[in-house]
């Protein structure tokens, strides 16, 4: 049985930001064989846009369904919380998010306030997001991420819950 992960990011196809930070977790916190996992990723274009995603992640479901009848796919959602804490539309968001994933069967990723603190500890600005990225895989950091925040199950700052959920389906390391 083949299992096909399916995560849905915020950034955009040309920059591939967030894709980059979750898959260096992926590979440095898990062990997997590529003949059975396959891992997709869906680029939102902003986080307003999740439920617009249906037909893409419809498709690659049925894509990957159609080559062998045990392959299952799981949809994997990740957001950034922004300033949840002290915007109450950004509180508003991430709980009809949260809501949206659970009605569907979505698991639900955050990073808190974005992935860049999580994985850098800082605020980057959009203009230099993919640079940063790039940076960071080049120059291997994810070795340098204390994985404990990681792996927190409440927001707080610089943390996430993906290891939490990415442990549900991959073998650590």
């Amino acid at each position: 049985m083949g299992l096909q992960l399916i995560f849905v990011v915020e950034t955009n196809k040309k920059c591939k930001s967030d894709w980059i930070y979750i898959k260096d977790t992926i590979d440095r916190f898990y062990q997997y064989d590529q003949a059975q996992i396959k891992l997709s990723p869906i680029y939102m274009d902003g986080k307003g846009k999740y439920k617009n995603k249906e037909k893409e992640i419809s498709s690659l479901i049925s894509q990957y369904a159609a080559g062998a009848k045990t392959n299952q796919s799981k949809v994997i959602f990740c957001f950034d919380c922004d300033d949840y804490d002290s915007k109450p539309e950004d509180a508003d968001f991430l709980s009809n998010a949260k809501r949206y994933c659970s009605e569907k069967g979505y698991d639900f990723i955050w990073f808190c306030k974005d992935i860049e603190r999580v994985y850098l500890g800082k605020k980057v600005d959009d203009s230099c997001k993919k640079k940063e990225s790039a940076i960071f895989k080049a120059k291997k950091l994810i070795n340098e991420v204390d994985e404990s925040r990681l792996a927190v199950n409440t927001y707080r700052a610089n943390t996430s819950c993906i290891m939490n959920v990415i442990g549900k389906y991959l073998r650590r390391k």
